[in-house]
């Protein structure tokens, strides 16, 4: 396993790819600030239950993180949220070049659980099948109709009404921000372009990274350049947590989240809003069939949710 140290990406230029042949077909391009066990778990998804354990290029901010299963272990500054994902999303990438040059690069976030490689292989091929097309990914949208359901208010009836026919007739009234891409979840092909797009982002608090990341890689490639993962989309609230067509499971929560019958779903709870009825972390594994379970699987699956589930230490 290597261990670097993050790049000055104001200096270091485009990076330097590898020289080697045959290159691989894909890198998985992980990063974590402060979630240490769903990085061990992904990890172990990755390498030990993938039919073609792909390497892991795993970049880190979280200084006492001890090195798990990945091949690379690019260590990061913590900074703030949005800068640091960010940065933690050049620094992966970066290192994969220039280690592996790979034709794609599959990033996740350390939460962000893809248990079926078959899914991620489907959109490689579908990559592979339109050259046009340099980035796999869905919109960080909105899907306000859902939340219009739940609510009972004569107001929420009207508009639930006015998309069902504006909706029919092909206009998309009731999903908002869908000039966005997920930086959670996507699949780039490797292309110095790629770089251009993702070292020139200027984050503000103005904008949401996923925001300012479809901006540059429309600016940089054209709208026609995403091939949209068409199954979490819109992805909120239905879809950001739990993506079963996608296999996805991405929150930090280990048990499950029941909606209180007495609350609207939209209403914030322990931190969490919009979508509850989710599986948590623990009831996903629990319910997968895996080839191997490693250690932080284990200790998972076998602890109770109260004493794992650390708030003060922000490990789920």
């Amino acid at each position: 396993m290597e261990v670097r140290n993050e790049a000055d990406i104001a200096t270091a230029g485009l990076p330097k790819p590898a020289a080697i042949e045959p290159r691989p077909k894909a890198v998985v391009c992980m990063t974590n600030h402060e979630r240490p066990d769903c990085a061990r778990i992904n990890q172990e998804i990755i390498k030990l239950n993938y039919a073609e354990p792909w390497p892991i290029v795993h970049a880190c901010s979280d200084p006492i993180y001890a090195a798990h299963m990945e091949n690379v272990l690019v260590r990061c500054q913590p900074r703030s949220i949005i800068d640091g994902a960010l940065n933690l999303l050049r620094q992966s990438c970066r290192a994969a070049v220039e280690i592996y040059n790979p034709q794609y690069l599959v990033h996740v976030e350390a939460d962000t659980w893809v248990f079926d490689q078959a899914v991620i292989q489907r959109y490689i091929d579908l990559l592979d099948r339109h050259p046009e097309a340099y980035l796999a990914a869905s919109t960080w949208s909105t899907d306000q109709r859902v939340q219009w359901r739940r609510l009972h208010h004569p107001f929420a009836k009207m508009k639930l009404g006015a998309a069902k026919v504006l909706n029919t007739l092909g206009n998309d009234f009731g999903v908002k921000r869908k000039q966005t891409l997920s930086t959670q979840f996507f699949i780039a092909r490797n292309d110095p372009r790629f770089f251009n797009v993702i070292d020139g982002i200027q984050p503000t608090f103005e904008n949401t990274l996923e925001y300012d990341f479809y901006h540059a890689f429309v600016a940089e490639f054209g709208r026609r350049a995403v091939l949209h993962i068409k199954e979490r989309e819109p992805v909120h609230p239905d879809n950001r947590h739990w993506c079963p067509a996608l296999t996805l499971h991405a929150q930090h929560w280990p048990e499950q989240l029941p909606r209180p019958a007495d609350l609207p779903a939209d209403v914030q709870r322990e931190g969490v809003s919009g979508q509850y009825d989710i599986p948590g972390k623990k009831e996903v594994l629990a319910s997968h069939r895996f080839k191997q379970l490693g250690p932080a699987m284990r200790q998972l699956l076998e602890a109770s949710d109260t004493s794992y589930y650390n708030p003060k230490a922000k490990r789920y």
